[in-house]
Order: C-alpha cells, then sequence, then structure tokens
C-alpha cells in the first residue's frame, strides 16, 4: 500500500457527499462546474456504473475522484482537490484509487480529458502513464481546449502501488 500524504484518508463517496463536492466543485471549476444536480446524478449511478472516492484530512472533504465504468473501457470523471493542499499528493491518491478500480472491474482502456492550460493536471497524468491522444478544441466553456488521453492496462504504470479503499 502507499503511503498516504500526512493526515489524508481515502474512502468510497456516499450520496452525502454531493454538497460538500459541488462547493470544491464551483472552487476549482467555475463556469465549467457541475451543477449540484449532476453530482447527484453521478452519485446515484454508483452501484450501476459510476465510483467515485473521496479524501478527507481531519473529518474535512479535501478532493474526489470519479470514474466511469464501461468495460472494457473507462473514463475519469474528475480529480479534484482543494486549492490548500493542492501538491501534496492528495491528487495522485486519488488517480491511482480510480486507475485500480478501473483494473479491478476488467478495464484495459482509461481515457480522460483535461484542461490545456492546467499544468499540474497533465503533469500528474503523464507521470501515472497516461499518453496524449489529441485535442478537443475550444472544450471547455472559457474556449479553452481540452486534450484527450489514455492509459492502457499493459502499460506499466508509476501508480502501481494504490491505497486500499474499500
Amino acid at each position: 500500500m502507499t503511503s498516504q500524504p500526512s493526515s489524508t484518508t481515502l474512502r468510497p463517496a456516499v450520496p452525502v457527499d454531493a454538497e460538500h463536492m459541488h462547493v470544491i466543485e464551483e472552487k476549482l471549476f467555475g463556469p465549467d462546474a457541475w451543477s449540484p444536480d449532476q453530482i447527484q446524478h453521478e452519485l446515484a449511478r454508483l452501484s450501476i456504473d459510476r465510483w467515485y472516492v473521496v479524501a478527507e484530512q481531519g473529518g474535512e472533504l479535501v478532493g474526489y475522484g470519479g470514474i466511469f465504468l464501461s468495460p472494457p473501457d473507462a473514463d475519469v470523471q474528475t480529480v479534484a482537490v482543494v486549492p490548500d493542499v493542492q501538491g501534496a499528493g492528495v491528487g495522485r491518491l486519488l488517480l491511482a484509487a480510480v486507475i485500480d478500480t478501473a483494473w479491478q472491474q476488467k478495464c484495459s482502456r482509461i481515457f480522460l480529458e483535461v484542461r490545456a492550460d492546467n499544468a499540474a493536471a497533465l503533469g500528474l497524468y503523464q507521470s501515472a502513464g497516461f499518453t496524449k491522444l489529441g485535442l478537443r478544441r475550444r472544450y471547455y466553456a472559457d474556449g479553452v481546449d481540452a486534450v484527450n488521453m489514455r492509459l492502457r492496462r499493459n502499460e506499466p504504470t508509476p501508480l502501481s502501488e494504490v491505497p486500499d479503499v474499500g
């Protein structure tokens, strides 16, 4: 098991986390933030084709990650970490957990899209073994491009050890 950033615990998300997730969503993503209804919809599908994990520090939700599972493919829906703890490894823990879940669900490829101007997120995904596939021009509300990325199961990943989040 990977050592976690100090005092960070991961657990599967539950529907009552939606309100806290939305607060973080608005803070981080502005006009591209999911609405409370969109977050509720995602969490309502937890036992169907979605899996979400939350990160807590001192009992406070500081991040979350989610994945859409449709074997043999999966799609990272989001990885979000509050600004105060960004850069401390919480995003890496969340990403490792969603990747591990995809592999456990017999997915062989994981896709995602990330803002082309988000160097930190691009670096995180590349360090996890994701490769760039192309761009979606003016994908985000403010006109920024999205970078499409993919990770294949048979390719080695630096995130080979992942936390156990139940």
